[in-house]
């Protein structure tokens, strides 16, 4: 056997099942390939102008799709959370720290009327965004911090002091 016998394109490859290719060895178009590459094509465009996470998947599908985008950093002192909540005000943020996870949660309420030039226009919105981030054993929740700026929530939790001390340093070598 060569090396050559090996590559699944080659033209005239007998190892080369319907299946597994759209065209088979005798240059015939396999339909139910053919038709799987269609629906898989189709799915792609489908979800393209959405905002993926991942390629190929929609967030809600993936349980990412909550709304708040977070940055999570944790050093040997605290962790610290930050997450992006445009359009909500201070009072319409909730934190809670439970069972190992941080709660953020929140809810947006807007109420419009205009009333001009004979037309009455009325709009309400609303709508409740919530992420769970997973945070580590030895936090101390009762020290927590958080603050709101622009938009933006930081959550500062530090670590207990004997979790400070079971942090390890290890240090790298070069071989």
């Amino acid at each position: 056997m060569r090396v050559s016998d090996l590559i699944p394109w080659k033209p005239g490859h007998s190892s080369a099942t319907p299946a597994t290719s759209a065209a088979s060895a005798s240059g015939e178009r396999d339909p139910i390939a053919a038709l799987q590459n269609d629906i898989n094509r189709a799915f792609d465009h489908f979800f393209l102008p959405l905002p993926l996470p991942f390629s190929g998947w929609p967030a809600g599908l993936l349980g990412s799709g909550s709304g708040i985008q977070v940055d999570v950093a944790e050093n040997d002192k605290e962790v610290k959370v930050t997450a992006e909540l445009p359009g909500l005000e201070q009072g319409d943020i909730d934190i809670r720290v439970s069972e190992g996870m941080l709660v953020l949660s929140g809810e947006k309420k807007a109420d419009r009327e205009v009333d001009e030039k004979g037309y009455l226009l009325r709009e309400r919105t609303f709508g409740r965004i919530e992420r769970t981030v997973p945070v580590p054993d030895g936090i101390d929740a009762d020290q927590a911090q958080a603050s709101f700026k622009s938009g933006v929530l930081t959550v500062t939790i530090p670590k207990t002091t004997e979790a400070q001390a079971a942090a390890k340093r290890i240090p790298v070598r070069s071989n």
